[in-house]
């Protein structure tokens, strides 16, 4: 019996040390910038950042989510671009942005906004975010509210609350997640992306090779640093601060299995706030309902504030 146990206790110490030495190698690993879905490099005292820019006019600046790139605006973008100079970037460890090994703090992902306006010689634009991306179009707009001239949320959550599947959240936890990470293919990963549409959408393989492009620390500090910004002041409270607030335009997908639709009537309590429920989209409307999403941005845009 005292045989047995020792083994066992071997066991156990063996699977904690490669656990462990799992965990060390995967948190260590970095990226570097790569120009990729059409952008260019620039260089900033944030990062270096993968940046597309189109078009001539009045400068919009359209921010992705979480696991996501800027190709994911690739459906309305063009259209966009018609009247607008449209600036898509990647967010820190996203895309083709560089992925440090810590440093993805909802702040400094819009101090990377920033810098890049700064560097395009950019001084107010009109900011539209989508789910994560919608958070760093607050903090930007919390640190830099001369520089917004309209606010456009989809599907941002206005709360902590996520309803992430059982595997997703597995992966965000340390040590379990960083052995699932070693084992991750493009089904798994299609997987864990169809929540982010309504049932039965198909989920883009570009959007999958763009999930590939996160390290595990990327992918974990991104979602930890995402839900601790709400959690210490809720969106809708941050915008209400402001005092001044933006032209708020929030649009959210009644399908939406990630953030729950019913909370979305949180940014009503937003002074000026227009809030449009799509119906029968998920969580992400530029992808899944363009010519809608696209339509009702217009709108906003050329019949002013609501």
């Amino acid at each position: 019996m005292i045989r047995v146990l020792m083994i066992a206790a071997a066991i156990v110490l063996a699977v904690g040390a490669v656990l462990a030495l799992n965990s060390m190698l995967v948190d260590i690993k970095t990226r570097l910038a790569m120009a990729r879905s059409g952008g260019t490099l620039i260089e900033t005292n944030v990062a270096t950042a993968n940046v597309r820019v189109d078009g001539e006019g009045p400068p919009m600046v359209l921010i992705h989510g979480f696991g996501a790139a800027l190709n994911w605006w690739d459906e309305i973008a063009p259209a966009l671009a018609r009247d607008h100079k449209v600036i898509r970037l990647d967010l820190i460890g996203h895309g083709g942005t560089e992925a440090p090994g810590s440093g993805y703090a909802i702040e400094r992902q819009a101090d990377l906004v920033k810098a890049v306006l700064d560097r395009l010689g950019i001084g107010r634009a009109i900011i539209v975010g989508h789910s994560m991306g919608g958070e760093v179009a607050t903090a930007f707009a919390e640190a830099h509210r001369d520089s917004v001239e309209r606010l456009v949320l989809i599907d941002t959550p206005p709360t902590a609350e996520r309803n992430f599947s059982l595997a997703t959240r597995l992966a965000f936890t340390r040590l379990i997640g960083q052995a699932l990470w070693r084992f991750r293919t493009d089904a798994v990963l299609r997987r864990a992306l169809a929540q982010g549409f309504a049932p039965g959408f198909r989920v883009p393989n570009k959007f999958v090779a763009d999930l590939w492009q996160l390290t595990y620390t990327a992918f974990r500090h991104a979602h930890d640093d995402s839900v601790a910004f709400v959690a210490e002041r809720e969106i809708p409270v941050r915008l209400a601060e402001l005092g001044t607030v933006p032209p708020l335009l929030v649009l959210f997908g009644t399908e939406d299995a990630l953030i729950p639709p019913k909370s979305a009537r949180r940014f009503e309590t937003v002074p000026g706030a227009k809030l449009v429920m799509i119906d029968g989209v998920g969580h992400s409307p530029m992808v899944e309902a363009p010519a809608k999403t696209l339509g009702l941005i217009k709108d906003f845009i050329d019949r002013g504030a609501p």
